[in-house]
């Protein structure tokens, strides 16, 4: 089963992109996995969100008045914002497009702002039952943040610094006394920790992520071409096909010829002849399309995109690119071998077995005419009349 992940994008504010940034050269398919540890799910936001309420609520209770009622209700009004946006993200999710993060990363920086702003609030009322509470509540909200968002070791920092260095801050102040310096400078060594902290964390789940995409990568590639196999090509298709069922085409190649090559030359030789076919099919074809190798001297083509339509036109150049003989060997040999195409375009609820049983008929077709040729399955007429195309 393919191992799918919502395409997270990156902030466009410039500050929340510098946050959310690993620091690290990454694949953007990475990144887009690191962004997804930022979403929490719906019952820790809610669990942490309610944590520094509780106190809030016992705040506003014990001392009535503007301040306490004020915060709770700011506070309860962002964690109203944050599940709104919450269930809107993974509505985006849901239908598979690219998921923004502006406003969550934006909301949880305000979010951390705020339960620094109460624990110190609560710390300078004077009451000894907040004075306990508040901070045991903000460092248990800390280690939270730090074993959730090590994605991004910048944010991490920058959300907890929020919620706990305002105390430390405030306390030498607050006391009138120089002695609480040490509590600051506690702070900002705590910081500098749990920075320490993130960065193995997050380059721990960098290596994670490497291993996992590679051992990804080459259980879905042909080790020899370095295209696709046919794991990779059903992989990719399970996919497209529910939503672009009438914009696909496979196109299923067959070297005429192959075989004599390899039985005269040997099998290395038949090994540096594919990999020359292999790069003269990714030459030949549209950018948004994807080559795969099946196995021995059978390759597919997924033809996708605005240039769907263009399948035939692509087959002839395939066919003309393919024929041009070949160098091997060490002497630089000339070999000559031919192509056959089969073309099956894809119709709504078929599935990739069915579609590539469509190209391969349409393949034996070709080959029963004559060979170096190519022959196609009917296109969808729906999509075959669409204005634009020829």
């Amino acid at each position: 089963m393919p191992d799918v992940t919502p395409t997270y994008t990156m902030p466009k504010a410039a500050l929340l992109r510098w946050l959310a940034d690993p620091g690290i050269a990454l694949p953007e398919d990475l990144r887009s996995r690191l962004l997804a540890t930022f979403l929490p799910s719906i019952a820790s936001l809610v669990m942490g969100a309610a944590a520094m309420l509780a106190i809030e609520v016992a705040a506003a209770i014990r001392h009535p008045g503007p301040v306490f009622l004020g915060l709770l209700a700011a506070d309860a009004g962002l964690l109203v914002l944050r599940v709104g946006l919450f269930l809107y993200l993974h509505r985006a999710i849901g239908r598979g497009g690219r998921v923004p993060t502006d406003l969550l990363l934006a909301s949880s920086l305000l979010w951390a702002g705020l339960v620094g702003l109460s624990t110190v609030l609560c710390f300078v009322s004077g009451d000894a039952l907040l004075q306990i509470l508040a901070p045991l509540t903000m460092m248990g909200i800390v280690s939270g943040i730090v074993t959730r968002n090590y994605g991004a070791p910048r944010l991490a920092v920058a959300m907890a610094a929020l919620c706990d260095l305002p105390l430390k801050t405030v306390l030498p102040i607050h006391r009138a006394d120089a002695w609480y310096l040490i509590g600051t400078l506690l702070g900002l060594l705590f910081m500098v920790a749990i920075r320490s902290t993130v960065m193995r964390l997050n380059h721990g789940y960098v290596q994670v992520l490497l291993a996992k995409r590679e051992s990804h990568r080459q259980a879905t590639h042909d080790h020899l071409t370095g295209l696709s196999n046919r794991t990779g090509l059903m992989e990719d298709l399970a996919g497209r096909l529910p939503r672009e069922a009438d914009a696909l085409a496979l196109l299923y190649l067959d070297l005429d010829g192959f075989k004599a090559v390899n039985d005269r030359f040997g099998h290395a030789a038949g090994d540096a002849l594919l990999v020359q076919v292999a790069g003269r099919i990714r030459a030949a074809i549209p950018e948004e399309w994807r080559a795969a190798r099946l196995g021995g001297d059978e390759f597919v083509i997924l033809a996708c995109g605005a240039r769907v339509r263009e399948a035939a036109v692509v087959a002839a150049r395939l066919i003309e690119a393919v024929k041009v003989p070949y160098e091997l060997g060490p002497d630089g040999f000339g070999v000559g071998i031919g192509l056959s195409i089969g073309i099956g375009w894809a119709m709504p609820g078929m599935g990739p077995e069915a579609l590539l049983a469509e190209a391969d008929a349409a393949l034996y077709r070709a080959k029963a005419d004559g060979k170096g040729r190519y022959a196609t399955t009917p296109e969808p007429r729906a999509a075959a009349t669409r204005v634009g195309w020829a």
